[in-house]
């Protein structure tokens, strides 16, 4: 008997229709090689991942809002079944992301740039089309037929424990990249279930104009740009789509003031609460303490993990935080520790960081890549345990060695009342007295020049632009909620 050649299984797999399902969109046959409720569990995996590392924004009103308005919309869309939930991430990021199986989540920092609730009505839309057309599944059955896996992306040496699973777990399907086509399927349907809503959806064409003013050089990434591929001619494209969609109807609901007053206090931008750098020190006003990063080393805060990568991303020093029983003694937690990620520990050593008890010791680990050496730092500070891992590979260990012990006897407590009580800058409402033009509104408002380039982008208004009286517009002022 002749072995079958590859390309001959393959053909054979979908002339059968192995894995066969009907479109809930369409109503076309695809091939998919995921059930529901295995995309479901999927869904549900990554988005425990998504709270965990990215961290949700503690804000139960606008969170109830955001909620309800994606649960209105999804219940009128081809799949109201799936366990669908709608929340917003601590992020300063400008974006938006579906799961597979129903959980849709936003960013305070796109909120802060939506300007009414029909915009932020088809932000939505968008995102339930990417789950009602099953565009993950999708994606991953036709990497998996071209056995190709689901080449995720990579960050510093992400094949050791316990960092590496924050990637190669559930978020891994954020790096999926949809295809022209789905994007376009999804703003259709976004503009559809935004419609049949009452909303307006020209607005959500409006948004994407501040979109692609957002992605210019020097904007933060990962953006909406960076995981939803934008043909030029969208903003055009939509509002076609609204003409064929909006029928007949007369009164659309945008609800700007409505939506304005939701986010009045929305913390934008980096909130220094949770962490930022002066320099190369990071300092931690809530947790109280301090460190110094070597210098030209990138750094990255997430609520999950501090990341340091040198230049040549040759060696990283990693920040987590443990809770430990009060009183637990560093090197008792550094043994359960090595233990527990597979680490192969040297000899290590008691000392004194700051105010604080601490121990050191080297160690090394197995990759996919090759081994990995490095020094691990344990800090106690009452039944809170910091671990600072710093890795490289072993010809760079000698030479990082001292590097990685410096970083991690300059843990120390925050002390500086200015950085103690640092406040985030947040969103103000600002109500226009009379028509005016909006440079003029900003120099009443008491704006300096500084700001006004942002605020004419926060607002989608031109700084020559006339602003009728009584309309609310967006302004930022440093202080607590």
């Amino acid at each position: 008997m002749k072995p079958l050649a590859s390309g001959a299984v393959l053909a054979s797999l979908v002339v059968g229709c192995l894995g066969c399902a009907k479109d809930p969109v369409t109503g076309k046959r695809e091939l998919v090689l995921i059930s529901e409720s295995e995309e479901i569990a999927m869904g549900e995996k990554a988005a425990a991942d998504v709270e965990a590392s990215m961290g949700l924004y503690q804000d139960a009103e606008l969170s109830a809002y955001v909620e309800e308005l994606g649960q209105r919309l999804a219940r009128a869309s081809e799949r109201p079944h799936l366990p669908w939930q709608f929340r917003i991430v601590d992020s300063p990021v400008v974006n938006a992301f579906a799961l597979p199986g129903g959980p849709i989540y936003v960013t305070r920092g796109i909120l802060a740039y939506i300007d009414n609730e029909a915009a932020l009505a088809g932000v939505l839309g968008h995102e339930i089309g990417h789950v009602t057309a099953r565009h993950h599944v999708e994606q991953m059955s036709k990497q998996q037929l071209a056995g190709l896996g689901l080449n995720l992306g990579t960050i510093f040496f992400p094949e050791v424990r316990p960092f590496g699973d924050v990637l190669g777990g559930g978020l891994g399907v954020l790096f999926l990249k949809f295809s022209r086509d789905a994007e376009r399927e999804a703003d259709r349907l976004g503009v559809r279930y935004a419609s049949r809503q009452g909303y307006d959806a020209r607005e959500m064409a409006r948004f994407f104009a501040v979109l692609s003013r957002l992605s210019g050089p020097g904007r933060t990434v990962p953006s909406w740009a960076s995981t939803h591929p934008d043909p030029a001619d969208r903003e055009a494209t939509i509002l076609a789509l609204v003409s064929e969609q909006a029928g007949e109807r007369r009164e659309l609901v945008v609800r700007e003031d409505v939506y304005k007053h939701r986010i009045d206090g929305l913390v934008f931008g980096e909130n220094p609460r949770d962490g930022f750098l002066e320099g190369n020190r990071f300092l931690h006003p809530e947790l109280k303490f301090q460190l110094d990063f070597p210098d030209g080393w990138h750094v990255q805060n997430t609520p999950a993990v501090v990341y340091a990568a040198a230049p040549d991303r040759e060696a990283s020093l990693q920040l987590t935080l443990a809770r430990v029983a009060s009183g637990t003694k560093p090197e008792a937690h550094a043994r359960e520790f090595f233990r527990r990620n597979g680490f192969e520990s040297g000899t290590g050593e008691r000392l004194r960081v700051g105010p604080f008890s601490a121990y050191r010791a080297p160690f090394r680990v197995a990759s996919r890549t090759g081994e990995i050496y490095g020094v691990a730092g344990f800090i106690a500070d009452g039944d809170s345990m910091y671990e600072m891992v710093g890795m490289t590979r072993q010809g760079a260990i000698r030479r990082l060695t001292p590097v990685f012990h410096k970083a991690i006897e300059s843990f120390d407590r925050v002390r500086d009342r200015r950085i103690l009580e640092i406040q985030p800058v947040r969103i103000r409402l600002f109500q226009v007295p009379r028509t005016m033009r909006f440079g003029d509104v900003l120099d009443e408002a008491g704006v300096t020049s500084h700001r006004r380039d942002e605020l004419s982008l926060l607002n989608d208004i031109g700084l020559e632009d006339d602003v009728p009286a009584g309309k609310w517009i967006k302004l930022l002022s440093r202080g607590s909620r």
